[in-house]
């Protein structure tokens, strides 16, 4: 699909390019041509209706401060255009002699010119094998047919239009390499979006599959055991249930990050909450599962820290920083810090234990990602909560992100506006 969609978004920009250019180029070789036409139509019609003696070139040289001449052009502003005239008898035969602007015609040559444009059977046009343009006027002398010379014109424009041709051609050849490139960049977060989306469907289904199993094997072995009462087959049903809350769980996750991604999801509420307040109360419920693990818990939490904010999302938060900060920090320490900094709240909890790689915390908060992919179930989770995490400071428009060293161990470091 995404070819598809890259060979399509080529092939618009190509037929965009070519349209235009090719506009401009005709535009200007048909303003040339028009200019070339109209001069030469003045000049024609100016011999036919004046003296000769105007369009005779003249010869200047430059001025005593070595300047050199403008190009003469006559009156109406038209660059001198080498002009003859025959006079017709009978609209055969040349009557009088050539009566030209300076440049010397041959009888011959002109008396073909005349048997030319007659067979045109029209009163003006142009003769290109000739390089001629002419025009008649019938005169009581007879048939006036004047003459302008367009090799300069046709020379112009050959020269115009392969000059045309060689644009025409790079700006194509440029505009298709531009566009394979700004294709692959434009598509980049497309592939990378469709990429994870695949990754999320494959990552979700193992993950769902997984208790989905364990039940069905749980049932299959409780069938078995027709004859036995609920309370002989409580490990089995104990077993199902905490697989069965496991995936309700799971869903819950996936329904949340689903809603967020939704374009027309509306947002969740926002109200004046007291992050201090929420901060303790989430400490407060990691009391038992600290002294079961051994794990020792310090706070520094500054009193009366106001956000705008959802209090369930801020609540899930923290408490799966907390949770991540637990499952790794056993017969270790946690250190949680809330301050004020500025008009930011700063929410950091650092916790000793394994170092996350550097080239893993670029990835911690990607769906389903586990920095340690060896880890087991009952410490590794789904790899939904970092990203929810990172989903809910986000929606809060905060900031979320990951140190990991040796010395000072794991740190997860939020900060949020506050309310002044």
């Amino acid at each position: 699909m995404l070819n598809k969609l890259r060979k399509k978004f080529i092939l618009t920009n190509m037929v965009f390019v070519i349209a235009v250019i090719l506009s401009a180029l005709v535009v200007m070789c048909a303003s040339n041509y028009r200019r070339f036409y109209s001069d030469s139509i003045k000049a024609i019609d100016r011999t036919l209706s004046g003296n000769l003696e105007d369009l005779k070139p003249a010869l200047e040289f430059g001025d005593r401060d070595g300047r050199r001449p403008p190009r003469p052009k006559d009156d109406d502003g038209i660059g001198r255009i080498s002009v003859f005239t025959v006079t017709l008898e009978g609209n055969s035969n040349i009557v009088s002699g050539v009566n030209d602007s300076g440049i010397q015609v041959d009888t011959d040559a002109a008396q073909e010119a005349a048997d030319a444009a007659m067979a045109v059977n029209q009163t003006s046009g142009t003769l290109q094998s000739m390089g001629l343009r002419f025009k008649m006027l019938a005169t009581d002398s007879g048939l006036k047919i004047a003459f302008a010379d367009i090799t300069n014109e046709q020379n112009s424009m050959r020269s115009l239009i392969l000059i045309s041709v060689l644009i025409f051609i790079l700006v194509v050849l440029a505009s298709f390499i531009i566009s394979l490139f700004l294709s692959k960049r434009a598509l980049a977060p497309v592939q990378r979006s469709w990429d994870q989306q695949h990754q999320f469907v494959a990552d979700a289904s193992h993950e769902l599959k997984t208790p989905l199993t364990v039940i069905l094997a749980n049932l299959g072995i409780i069938k078995s055991h027709s004859g036995h009462t609920v309370t002989e087959e409580k490990k089995w049903l104990d077993n199902t249930e905490e697989e069965a809350i496991r995936m309700k769980d799971l869903l819950q996750d996936l329904l949340f990050l689903a809603r967020d991604d939704a374009d027309n999801a509306p947002p969740a509420p926002h109200v004046t909450l007291n992050l201090s307040q929420i901060v303790w109360e989430c400490i407060l419920s990691f009391e038992s599962v600290t002294y079961e693990q051994n794990t020792t818990m310090s706070e520094d939490i500054q009193n009366d820290i106001r956000i705008s904010g959802n209090e369930k999302q801020i609540k899930q938060l923290t408490m799966i920083l907390l949770d991540n900060a637990c499952k790794y920090a056993k017969n270790g320490s946690i250190h949680v810090v809330l301050k004020r900094d500025h008009e930011k709240a700063i929410l950091s909890i650092r916790n000793s234990g394994p170092v996350i790689p550097k080239e893993d915390l670029e990835h911690i908060f990607e769906r389903f990602y586990r920095a340690n992919k060896s880890r087991s179930r009952d410490t590794g989770g789904y790899g939904l909560g970092l990203s929810i995490a990172q989903t809910i400071v986000h929606n809060h428009k905060g900031n979320i992100k990951a140190d990991s060293t040796e010395k000072s161990g794991t740190t997860f470091r939020v900060s949020m506006p506050v309310l002044l």
